[in-house]
């Protein structure tokens, strides 16, 4: 491995250097075939501002808490430490108000219009920021071995360098220290050879790759809802009804929460045929169902974000 500070000859080099770290440009540098990259867009644009509970006061409301959200926009907030929180919103990326959520007296007017928001701004909290935009975010899968095999041997990446994925559903920690242990218990089986490579790849596509897929899924649907401004089509209402019906079915909660914590691929843990119809009843239940209707209608939404 050549670096700014020399030369370093190894049997095995471990990139974690994260989506960024540039391993396509050195590996087209030595002569090798480039990794094969999958790429998918999540659509969304998020607005963030932090937040400080008053002195004395060491929690906020137990719920409402999570994401909601209508057609178009969503809200949540997430509870840290010390009386901290964040307060976030999230538009599709060709939504025209997304611009005027950068603004900090229209975001908390924005954001007290969801049941999240409103609750948590009520309490008085002081600002600890300014609104922190992000955008340009993408699910993104990166392989070392193609049709023709490695594409280089004695490499293997880990982290964010073979998946990265919108933090929505916070997989990154647990996939990168399932890479990292994988590699520390196989780093001694000739880890310079094609089949050291070879096995590293499959391991990654049997044990990384569903969830992976999963978020890719759990994104497009809500890009679709928020693209479209509809809020009963196609997948964003089958998805959406699962994650409602737990909240009410112990038994649909059970496995979501096994999918949540990577215990189970969702396609095993919502493929159970017991799990597929309460989620059935549940939706048969209500006919006019749509996800997350809470917030404001689209006039308002604009009347909302105009300066």
């Amino acid at each position: 491995m050549t670096t700014e500070a020399g030369n370093y000859a190894g049997d095995l080099v471990v990139d974690a250097g994260g989506r960024r770290g540039g391993i396509e440009r050195r590996l087209a540098a030595v002569g090798c075939r480039p990794p094969v990259v999958e790429r998918h867009r999540t659509g969304l644009a998020y607005f963030c501002r932090w937040y400080r509970l008053p002195e004395g006061m060491d929690e906020g409301p137990r719920r409402p808490w999570a994401v909601t959200g209508g057609a178009f926009a969503g809200c949540a907030v997430f509870p840290a430490d010390n009386r901290v929180f964040a307060v976030t919103l999230f538009v599709h990326t060709t939504d025209t108000t997304r611009s005027a959520l950068r603004d900090p007296v229209l975001f908390e007017r924005a954001a007290r219009a969801f049941p999240p928001g409103a609750a948590w701004l009520a309490l008085g909290a002081e600002p600890l920021s300014g609104v922190l935009a992000t955008a340009s975010l993408d699910n993104r899968w990166s392989a070392l071995v193609d049709e023709q095999g490695p594409v280089v041997t004695g490499l293997v990446p880990a982290g964010d360098s073979i998946t990265h994925t919108n933090p929505t559903l916070g997989q990154g920690t647990s996939l990168a220290l399932w890479a990292a242990h994988r590699v520390a218990r196989t780093a001694h089986q000739d880890p310079g050879s094609a089949r050291f490579a070879v096995d590293h790849h499959a391991w990654a596509v049997r044990t990384l790759k569903p969830w992976f897929d999963f978020q890719v899924v759990a994104d497009a649907a809500i890009g679709e809802r928020f693209a479209t401004r509809a809020g009963r089509t196609g997948s964003a209402r089958d998805v959406a009804a699962l994650f409602d019906c737990a909240l009410e079915d112990p038994e649909v909660m059970r496995a979501r929460a096994k999918v949540r914590h990577l215990v189970e691929p969702p396609e095993r843990a919502y493929a159970d045929p017991e799990i597929r119809a309460r989620v059935a009843r549940w939706l048969a239940a209500r006919p006019d169902y749509a996800p997350n209707e809470v917030g404001p209608d689209r006039e308002e939404w604009e009347k909302l974000t105009a300066g």
